[in-house]
């Protein structure tokens, strides 16, 4: 039997050993995109199938916060709070302090004639939606902090997440529209195009709608002619921002929260309450 030259001997171990290290690192990344991939998967489901979720608060409701705070967690739904405005802030502009990255915003004229209660939660909604594009998120959750959420809130919002297009822009998963003022569509037996949605304490927005509210928005302040909800069902009743709602709807406002809201406007309660689960009382529930 013929020997292996020397030299060749040693080529082929090189190459062995090459390709032994080769196959190791392409198990490797399939295993890391795999596991990678498996993790944004769980990201998605926790987050309600979106990049990131804002509770809107102020910062002195601390019994607000704690609900939210225990709610939130009950679900296994990570979060950020994010400063509400409040009429002082809009009343003592001189004494307010932006948060680092903060948009710097025209303070509102003396004389001007909204309400300062409309134009805090005008600016606040503003602000968030400012952090949304700067932060460059693919899409985000707002929420207010009187909210409460159907049980099995991650698992429906799993299946709609999956079916909306490419090119929607918001999304209500909470509001006080009546039902038949939505269209059905054929993407999801929960998902209807909206029209004239009322109520915004559950709201989500793509990147792309953060991008096109925002410039629509600046144009408006220091003289928003509507509140911000208003506003919003303003700007989607001609089809302007590609709007859809879930209906029934899966979160709803708590308790004293769903009074004082426009003519019309209805607060349905859940089918199956977190809040309710939880056993803290003064919830909607069916």
């Amino acid at each position: 039997m013929a020997r292996i030259p020397q030299q060749a001997h040693r080529r082929l171990k090189v190459f062995v050993f090459l390709a032994a290290v080769s196959a190791i690192v392409i198990i490797g990344v399939l295993m890391f995109a795999s596991y990678t991939d498996e993790l944004s998967k769980n990201r998605n489901y926790l987050t309600l199938g979106f990049n990131h979720i804002f509770v809107l608060s102020k910062r002195g409701d601390e019994q607000r916060r704690r609900v939210m705070a225990k709610q939130l967690q009950f679900q296994g739904i990570p979060f950020g709070f994010f400063p509400a405005l409040t009429e002082y802030d809009i009343e003592h502009p001189e004494d307010y302090a932006p948060w680092i990255g903060e948009e710097h915003w025209a303070e509102v004229p003396r004389n001007h004639t909204q309400s300062t209660g409309l134009l805090a939660d005008f600016r606040t909604h503003m602000n968030v939606i400012s952090d949304i594009v700067r932060l460059e998120f693919g899409s985000a959750l707002v929420l207010g902090d009187r909210i409460d959420m159907e049980v099995d809130i991650k698992q429906y919002m799993q299946g709609i997440v999956a079916e909306l297009p490419l090119s929607w822009e918001i999304l209500y998963l909470g509001h006080c529209s009546e039902p038949k003022t939505h269209r059905p569509t054929l993407l999801h037996d929960k998902l209807f195009v909206a029209y004239n949605p009322q109520c915004a304490f559950a709201y989500a927005v793509s990147r792309q709608g953060a991008i096109r509210l925002k410039r629509i928005l600046d144009n408006m302040w220091p003289y928003p002619q509507f509140a911000f909800d208003q506003q919003l069902a303003e700007l989607v009743r001609p089809l302007y921002l590609e709007a859809y709602v879930i209906e029934p709807p899966l979160v709803t406002e708590a308790g004293s929260a769903a009074e004082g809201h426009t003519p019309g406007a209805q607060i349905r309660p859940l089918g199956r309450s977190t809040l309710g689960k939880m056993g803290i009382s003064g919830v909607n529930t069916k």
